[in-house]
């Protein structure tokens, strides 16, 4: 997922009210609060009750109907609105509807008791306005955070079926079935390693779960480390990891698929691309209230775009699911000298 689509999932949090099934929910809705109005002022009698009950649900009715219609009409500018406006947009229809619905209700109620005179009530108008700002922010809320919640599990989704898509690369399958093909006849031991590695990854990949511990996201990247160290031989691929395991927080709960990508496009984006290989190092620190990642490659030839392209998608992947996943918690940093390239970003402990 891009950033731009990620912004557009963001702002776009209001679902569209412009089909029969989205108006039949509104009106369905709108019908269980009226009942809930009407039961919390019945009268006295059964039959008073059944009247005001009658009359709360065409209030009601009309009044979330007129905003559904009116903000299908609207809704290509609130597309494009951020939370703040789109949500403003909305409230301001609802309540506009909320004034109309309740001087019309004046005026016929004023007619049937007094003629031709006409009665204010202006108590009245303040406390429906107030029911609706209240239950449509707190529908407002709701959506908003059911936004959130789906993006945040369609871009978990997105990253684990691209790590998927990268696994399933002919050239990447071709290498790696040709590189345990040959242990066989060498070594059966590291063959039967190679393919229990190979398993793990594609097991990996399709986990559902939304956070693993960090001893499961170190275990899949040593592994898929293994499996490209068979691909690109030691001479090409030397891995440099700097960590404590004495004070690691092995149990920490992060989102899975968080350090392997990256020790993949350290690999793939800046390794590969050089004939004499290079050093990926991967830094992980205990910082006290979060963890600290570093990963580190050699800067790519000069003219592999491709190379670059790629890895600028794969780095705002990232980038999204750190925000969808900590919000302004998560430090994502990167750095480009004359021969290093430099990925970071820290997490806090939850």
């Amino acid at each position: 997922m891009s950033a731009t689509e990620t912004d557009n999932k963001q702002k776009g949090f209001l679902p569209s009210l412009c089909s029969v099934r989205a108006i039949l929910r509104v009106a369905i809705t709108a019908q269980v609060l009226a009942m809930v109005l009407a039961l919390a002022s019945a009268a006295d009698t059964y039959q008073a009750s059944l009247v005001k009950m009658a009359l709360t649900s065409v209030f009601v009715q009309w009044v979330a109907i007129s905003s559904a219609l009116t903000l299908c009409l609207l809704r290509r500018f609130i597309q494009t609105a951020d939370v703040i406006k789109s949500s403003i947009i909305a409230t301001g229809v609802v309540v506009f509807f909320t004034i109309s619905a309740s001087v019309l209700t004046i005026m016929a109620d004023s007619y049937d008791k007094v003629g031709a005179v006409f009665f204010w009530d202006t108590p009245f108008i303040f406390r429906n306005v107030f029911i609706s700002a209240v239950v449509t922010t707190l529908a407002l809320r709701y959506l908003y955070v059911q936004n959130e919640r789906d993006a945040h599990l369609l871009a978990d989704t997105g990253a684990k079926y691209d790590a998927l898509q990268s696994r399933m690369r002919p050239h990447f399958l071709f290498n790696s079935l040709n590189s345990i093909a040959m242990l066989v006849h060498q070594d059966v031991n590291q063959a039967e390693e190679a393919i229990l590695d190979l398993a793990d990854i594609f097991r990996t990949t399709l986990d559902k779960r939304n956070r693993i511990p960090l001893r499961e996201e170190l275990d899949v990247t040593l592994r898929y480390l293994r499996m490209e160290g068979l691909r690109l031989g030691k001479r090409r691929l030397n891995i440099v990891w700097d960590m404590d395991r004495n004070t690691l927080p092995f149990d920490m709960e992060i989102p899975p698929l968080l350090l392997q990508p990256l020790a993949e496009n350290a690999i793939y984006h800046g390794i590969q691309p050089r004939e004499e290989g290079g050093t990926l190092g991967i830094s992980l620190y205990d910082a006290g209230d979060k963890l600290d990642v570093v990963i580190t490659n050699p800067v790519p030839p000069e003219g592999n775009e491709t190379h670059q392209t790629g890895n600028s998608i794969a780095q705002d992947n990232l980038k999204n699911r750190l925000k969808l996943a900590y919000g302004a918690r998560a430090n994502l940093q990167i750095k480009k000298s004359r021969h290093q390239y430099r990925v970071s970003f820290s997490i806090p402990k939850e």
